[in-house]
């Protein structure tokens, strides 16, 4: 193992202070001249064409500035596929869908004045589930789809809810299966979820009297932001300058496109006005975007010593009103259904289908979680089956040197180990006997193994400025966003580890402005580190080159001859000839009073190497560099109430090189927790007529501290992989992935049932057993 300075140690996040007295600065806490305030109004029904709309009522109510609709909008945007209004023109297609906004003097003028407005509407059937969608008789959620722009690859199946189909084949299936001599399968439902971070969504709009547009925006991703505003207005992009001040969380689903569209088209109104939109809680679960809404039917088939032959999923996927922000997620469900493990033959193919509910986006995970759920299950099953050991069933087909997943990519030494994540948490929660069941509760333990890659597209690219000061110390400008993932921590550490130079001299960037901030795509996939890190590697190593440069000039010595402790560059031969980099920063001054080489600036960006589209079977570099990781429950399930109480959870992730253990532990505590969510109590649930029931804290009930497991065990493999910073890979995701598959293995352990879709509550408990009954 490498020997660092920086890299590895605990040190304290730069922005902890500021976030922990409440000085941070949020975009509510934005105050501009001028400022007015909107409010949406958003339909009673989740399908319906709009028959009229009255807004005088509105318009003569006290501090209202206008009253917008969408009858004049022409714009539809969408980076992948097109099919996103500003605002409804014709129809609503969902219960958060954007009818008509009021501009006032006040928040609370604007919303008194939405009562006023009048919408006639003429009801359509609603679909909340993709299978309703798919009837024979459904009607058309998006009637043009066809006439929408997409990007190559993807598209409709005209005459139908699909928006997007895909389809992933390796080898023959039928042949795999003809091999096996064992199949198992099920059908397994991952359901919607909301992100529900702390900060709910908001922008800030102005178009200004010349021409150009300002945006703030608690998004993480300012330049598609800018990007799309100069496409819809037509304006060259550095007329659109965005600002992402502090973000009071992510979770994905401050990813992509959300409000900024709205609120621009908003704001075109009044030019010359910043106009404020925040989404009140209940808008931030019905109105921006939510999480998964997967279906999966997968068949798997082995040899009776346990060798995977052949995996088939067939997925359906409840992408809700607009398909722009959930189609890559299900493409992403789909090639990574298979897992950690290497099948010769495989078919996966799925579906991503319009539905009358919030459009779904990017959540944590990235479709990771919901494909890793059934063939995690799937896996327990056949070792039942086949009467094998779960862990001996898995070793076998795990990918690892040699091995090729079903994307086709290939693996190595340095691509990390699944197996030693394995042992880790099998030590962690199997070491000992499972505690016998007594008068009030069963015990079970499970396991899941499971793989995530960086995501995000083939052009996607980290950027860094460096730039050093004339006293050594150093400045970093970047376009990745600070959501509470401890980027800022990272970025000191691996530009101190890079310069050799303590991380509390490098100050980094603390607002995302895309006027000054070098280009990024946006923060997401657990990709900066991989690839920002690298970036400012590469930054600091022509920072150096630089230096040595003008002090070979000083010295009168080829470069070669260099070295730099990040201190002094000085000779290799004869340490004590040297200078020291104060006098190199800005170059270096003769005794003759001559300046010569450059001043210390620089620039650097990084891509994931050979990352591409799927091919025509579907297949490429979808992934590049994964991390492996394997999770781990005890948990016992009360009798009496069916609750189920996670004792003991462990996690392990082949992460290469840990950057800061501070900061992971809180990673995977967090992600873990996320995962428990998800698999015990998380599920955003609708009415017959596509009326969220639950949107609310309330009512959506989040895990709390009393949820948390009264154990938790983390501890992280180190395999330096070749393509991140120091060895480092990607890890923020990672810890959601196998919780579901490792609790409902561990349900099945304890009392018998296998459970194939979550959230698994006390109820659903209770009744499975009084059904077994």
């Amino acid at each position: 193992m490498a020997t660092f300075k920086y890299i590895g140690k605990p040190l304290t996040r730069p922005d902890a202070v500021s976030k922990a007295i409440g000085k941070a600065q949020y975009l509510d806490d934005i105050r501009l001249p001028g400022l007015l305030h909107a409010a949406i109004l958003h339909p009673e029904v989740a399908h319906a064409d709009i028959v009229s709309i009255d807004t005088s009522a509105a318009e003569a109510m006290p501090g209202v500035v206008k009253v917008v609709t969408g009858r004049d909008c022409t714009t539809l945007y969408g980076d992948n596929i097109s099919d996103i209004s500003p605002m409804a023109v014709s129809k609503v297609r969902h219960i958060g869908d954007h009818v008509a906004a009021v501009i006032a003097q006040t928040k609370r003028q604007a919303t008194a004045a939405l009562a006023q407005i009048k919408v006639d509407y003429t009801p359509l059937p609603v679909y909340t589930d993709a299978r309703q969608a798919l009837a024979p008789d459904a009607v058309l959620i998006h009637p043009d789809a066809e006439k929408y722009w997409h990007l190559p690859g993807l598209g409709c199946t005209p005459g139908t809810n699909i928006a997007n189909s895909y389809r992933l084949k390796k080898g023959d299936i039928e042949k795999g299966f003809a091999d096996a001599d064992v199949v198992v399968e099920g059908e397994f439902v991952y359901p919607h979820g909301s992100g529900a971070a702390i900060e709910p969504h908001g922008a800030i709009v102005r178009f200004n009297e010349d021409g150009t547009i300002d945006a703030w925006s608690s998004s993480i991703c300012p330049f598609i932001i800018r990007d799309d505003l100069a496409h819809a207005y037509h304006k060259p992009s550095s007329m659109v300058r965005v600002r992402i001040p502090e973000i009071g969380g992510c979770f994905g689903y401050k990813s992509d496109i959300t409000v900024e569209q709205t609120v621009a088209w908003i704001a075109s109104h009044v030019p010359g006005r910043p106009v404020k939109w925040v989404a009140s809680r209940r808008e931030d679960f019905t109105s921006t975007l939510i999480g998964h809404g997967f279906r999966h039917t997968m068949k798997i088939g082995a040899k009776k010593d346990g060798t995977l032959m052949a995996i088939h999923a067939d997925i359906l996927h409840s992408t809700g009103a607009f398909s722009d922000t959930g189609v890559h997620v299900c493409n992403a469900a789909t090639h990574n259904c298979t897992g950690p493990y290497e099948f010769p033959h495989a078919l996966l193919e799925s579906k991503c289908v319009y539905t009358n509910t919030p459009p779904v986006g990017a959540f944590r995970g990235y479709g990771h979680q919901e494909g890793h759920l059934p063939v995690e299950r799937l896996m327990d099953m056949l070792a039942r089956k086949l009467g094998m050991d779960p862990f001996a069933v898995r070793e076998k087909n795990y990918l690892g040197p040699g091995k090729e997943n079903a994307a086709g990519e290939r693996y190595y030494t340095s691509s990390g180990s699944v197996v030693e994540c394995q042992e880790k948490v099998r030590a962690a929660i199997f070491s000992g006997d499972k505690p016998a069941e007594d008068e009030e509760y069963y015990y079970g333990r499970g396991f899941a193994a499971l793989m995530k890659s960086p995501k995000g597209a083939p052009f996607s690219s980290k950027s860094c400025y460096l730039k050093m000061n004339p006293d050594g110390s150093v400045v970093i400008n970047m376009g990745g966003a600070e959501v509470g993932q401890g980027l800022r921590m990272a970025v000191q550490q691996i530009a101190g580890e890079a310069l050799q130079i303590d991380p509390a001299k490098i100050s980094v960037y603390r607002e995302i402005d895309t006027q000054y901030c070098p280009w990024e795509w946006q923060t997401i996939g657990s990709m900066f580190t991989t690839q920002g890190g690298r970036a400012i590697i590469r930054a600091a190593n022509k920072a150096i080159a630089v230096m040595k440069e003008t002090a070979a000039k000083a010295l009168l010595v080829d470069v070669d001859h260099l070295d730099y402790d990040g201190e002094r560059v000085f000779l290799k031969h004869d340490p004590d000839l040297g200078i020291p980099i104060q006098k190199l920063i800005h170059g270096y001054i003769t005794e003759s009073g001559i300046t010569i080489g450059d001043v210390v600036h620089t620039t650097s960006d990084a891509r994931l190497p050979r990352y591409s589209n799927p091919d025509a079977d579907g297949r490429g570099g979808l992934g590049v560099e994964y991390t492996f990781g394997a999770q781990a429950c005890e948990i016992r399930i009360e009798k009496k109430t069916g609750k189920i109480c996670v004792d003991h959870f462990a996690s392990s992730f082949d992460v290469g090189t840990v950057i800061n253990p501070q900061m992971i532990r809180g990673q995977i505590t967090g992600g873990v927790m996320m995962g428990l969510g998800a698999t015990l109590q998380e599920e955003l649930t609708y009415d017959a007529d596509g009326k969220m029931l639950n949107p609310s804290f309330g009512k959506y009930r989040l895990p709390g501290f009393k949820d948390i497991p009264a154990k938790q065990t983390i501890d992280c493999v180190e395999n330096p992989g070749e393509v991140g910073p120091f060895g480092a890979r990607g890890i923020g995701e990672h810890p959601v992935v196998g919780v579901a598959p490792a609790v409902l293995n561990a349900v099945q352990d304890a009392i018998g049932i296998d459970f194939t879709e979550i959230p698994v509550t006390p109820e659903k408990i209770l009744a499975a057993l009084a059904a077994r009954k």
